[in-house]
């Protein structure tokens, strides 16, 4: 964790680097972890730094480091305007409805092309039957995919690169979990979260088992303090929303999302 860390931060040290002698940066797609860590960092270094990843609620984004005279600038909207884009496409791949494909799917067909996990975006399969999926790459990389990406699974594809329809918005499957807890401690959340006793929770958070905001957490006094993710090994990833509202009973309500 340390050392990929340190890469991160490496990397985002060049990026402002860029920025620095007036171009804009523009770094791989980062995972939702790498996210959280890196707007932290550059946040401590007084970068200017947006968020983009295709469109908006995109889970994977990349960061675009930007100069000083670009402070104020929209990403992606006023890029153009410097002689800049996004270099993002969108790319739909639909399948022939020979099987059902899951996101495993298209991504073991991505990644079977040679590609790193992070020329690419999110993954959004827009329907339930799983015949077609939207997938979010880096330009440069993208007519190699529309080329060369012919099969998925057992089914043949086609790729195309298209325009999102106006109001897209990914299906994002969580389950709500409404609960009351007697205090905002680690250790009693996931109790609640994870239905386990309250010593249950205690150990499986001394034990290494639980992450707070994707760092590893073995205090169960720790204080939660909504929005917040928590990962459970063994028990899934869950989002709490609010931690705070006191019942007549004087016990919290917790309102939280389980993603399934």
């Amino acid at each position: 964790m340390r050392a990929e860390l340190d890469a991160l931060y490496a990397r985002l040290g060049d990026l402002c680097r860029v920025a620095e002698r007036g171009e804009v940066a523009i770094s791989p797609f980062l995972s939702p972890r790498e996210l959280y860590f890196a707007a932290r960092h550059l946040s401590g270094m007084g970068a200017c730094a947006k968020e983009y990843g295709g469109y908006e609620g995109a889970e994977r984004r990349r960061i675009y480091c930007l100069p000083e005279y670009m402070e104020e600038t929209r990403v992606p909207e006023d890029l153009e305007e410097y002689g800049y884009s996004s270099e993002i496409v969108t790319l739909e791949i639909r399948g022939s409805g020979y099987r059902r494909l899951t996101h495993r799917d298209y991504l073991g067909s991505l990644l079977g092309l040679g590609l790193e996990r992070s020329v690419a975006g999110d993954i959004c399969l827009p329907e339930e039957n799983g015949f077609l999926a939207y997938v979010w790459l880096d330009r440069s990389i993208a007519p190699f995919v529309c080329s060369e990406l012919i099969k998925i699974a057992s089914d043949t594809v086609k790729v195309r690169e298209v325009t999102l329809p106006d109001g897209f918005a990914p299906i994002r499957r969580t389950a709500p979990l409404h609960d009351t807890v007697a205090s905002p401690r680690l250790d009693a959340v996931v109790a609640s979260l994870c239905s386990l006793s309250r010593e249950q929770a205690r150990v499986t958070v001394q034990s290494g088992l639980v992450e707070l905001n994707y760092e590893t957490e073995e205090r169960g006094d720790r204080t939660v303090e909504a929005p917040a993710l928590i990962s459970v090994r063994g028990y899934g990833k869950f989002r709490v929303l609010s931690v705070s509202d006191l019942t007549k009973k004087g016990r919290i309500r917790l309102e939280a999302e389980k993603y399934l």
